[in-house]
């Protein structure tokens, strides 16, 4: 039986309604930052735009809160009850059903929603930043290597456009490396940061499925106030189609930066918001080694300062990247393919015999089994993804990728399942090689 679970979102004046499993207040549980919204507003947020802002909350907050029972499955049923400004325009049949679609389809668990009147619309002056000098493309930002190598092809490939940049925050980041970042910006660049985010404790739900759910639709949300249709997004196709490929264990597969989710999440807000807003994927068809030779041909520098790290300042790493994490040694293999030196890494000289013995600061705090883990669980994840490459295009799991990303019936349906397979095989030559460079013993080299 699935984990069921029933939240009743409020404003902070209203009284508490029993009946739910989690009471969750606007104010409280579900953050708005005003300063960030405020520069969304090259002109002010429409009540359908204000209600899209606290429900992309009430949707995190939920997706965090409610613990998964993995002894008994994956799935869970979750109710959300919401105030909105609309609720006519919520219940509207294609808007309602398109929502529940890409949720389900990138979380993997049953959501319904009752929408009621009530929503308590926030005055927001207008913005300060200069949204006049367009035009624009928006791209989701991170200090990741993958958005800031897009961000700085658009100036390079497309002179013409003004990007404007909608950043996420993560545990990882941090504003000095931000800051250093911002160097390279042109003197039209545009930043906003999203405006909402879920308070869930200490202890929330991990697999945080609707973490670009949120994420890309604020990054819409700023598409549509600065009237432009193009949202493009950087990510690789390594990170964008590969977790779909190699599920791990009985989890939902990960799609979070997958097409078929953004172009579901764009049927959602194009039925909302009466728009017709498109998220563009370019480097879907590319490794991180080849955007990141891509991007050295074009003369792009100064992505020594972004991270791609998914550990964080509680996990004592003195600053650094980890270097043995999912993200990280998906990077390391995209420098070994680029050509580039390594360094500064927490755990750098994987030869070693033990993941101890390969800090880079030998008075460093020690590994723990966590640690292990991570790096056990990254490998084994590269090297199943690599695998693949020893099937044929015609093998099932390159025909469902190919159906899942532009659909059965299309022209190009044999064409997309060869260039997927492709991609995992370049991807398996840049891993291999990688690898190989620490020696037979290495601390990757983990049977599975």
């Amino acid at each position: 039986m699935a984990n069921a679970a029933h939240i009743v979102v409020r404003n902070s004046d209203q009284p508490y309604k029993k009946g739910g499993t989690h009471d969750c207040v606007i104010g409280r549980d579900i953050k708005i930052n005003l300063q960030a919204l405020q520069d969304y507003c090259a002109s002010l947020l429409k009540e359908i735009e204000h209600d899209l802002v606290i429900i992309c909350g009430a949707i995190t907050y939920a997706d965090r809160i409610v613990r998964r029972r993995r002894a008994t499955g994956w799935c869970r049923d979750l109710e959300l009850t919401v105030p909105v400004n609309a609720p006519d325009r919520w219940s509207n049949s294609k808007t309602y059903h398109t929502l529940v679609d890409v949720l389900e389809y990138v979380t993997g668990d049953n959501w319904s929603f009752n929408f009621v009147s009530g929503s308590k619309q926030v005055t927001i002056p207008q913005t300060s930043l200069e949204l006049t000098t367009g035009p624009f493309v928006v791209v989701p930002f991170s200090d990741g290597l993958d958005s800031f190598l897009q961000w700085r092809l658009l100036a390079a490939e497309e002179p013409e456009v003004v990007p404007l940049r909608v950043q996420t925050s993560h545990r990882g980041m941090n504003e000095r490396r931000s800051r250093s970042i911002e160097t390279a910006r042109g003197p039209r660049d545009q930043r906003l940061r999203v405006p909402v985010s879920a308070s869930v404790g200490t202890h929330p739900e991990p697999s945080n499925r609707t973490r670009t759910f949120l994420f890309f639709s604020m990054v819409a949300l700023a598409a549509v106030k600065i009237n432009t249709t193009r949202i493009i997004l950087g990510e690789n196709g390594i990170g964008a189609l590969g977790p779909s490929l190699v599920p791990y264990g009985d989890e939902c597969p990960h799609r979070t930066a997958h097409p078929a989710f953004t172009r579901r999440l764009a049927s959602f807000l194009n039925s909302l918001l009466e728009v017709q807003v498109v998220f563009e994927h370019p480097q879907v068809m590319r490794t991180k080694g080849q955007v990141l030779l891509h991007a050295r041909a074009a003369g792009i520098d100064g992505w020594q300062q972004t991270n791609s790290c998914v550990r964080g300042p509680r996990d004592r790493l003195g600053d650094k990247p980890c270097g043995v994490c999912s993200g990280c040694l998906l990077r390391r293999s995209a420098l070994t393919a680029a050509g580039l030196p390594q360094s500064g890494f927490f755990w750098e000289d994987l030869s070693a015999g033990c993941l101890d013995m390969s800090r880079a600061d030998m008075s460093a705090r020690s590994a723990t089994e966590n640690d292990c883990d991570i790096m056990r669980h990254s490998a084994h994840a590269m090297d199943a993804l690599a695998r693949l490459s020893d099937l044929s295009s015609e093998a099932p799991v390159f025909k469902r990728a190919a159906w899942e990303l532009i659909g059965p019936n299309s022209m190009e349906f044999n064409c997309t399942a060869t260039d997927i397979r492709t991609l995992i095989h370049t991807h398996a030559r840049e891993w291999y090689a990688f690898r190989s460079q620490f020696g037979p013993s290495n601390l990757l080299n983990i049977e599975v």
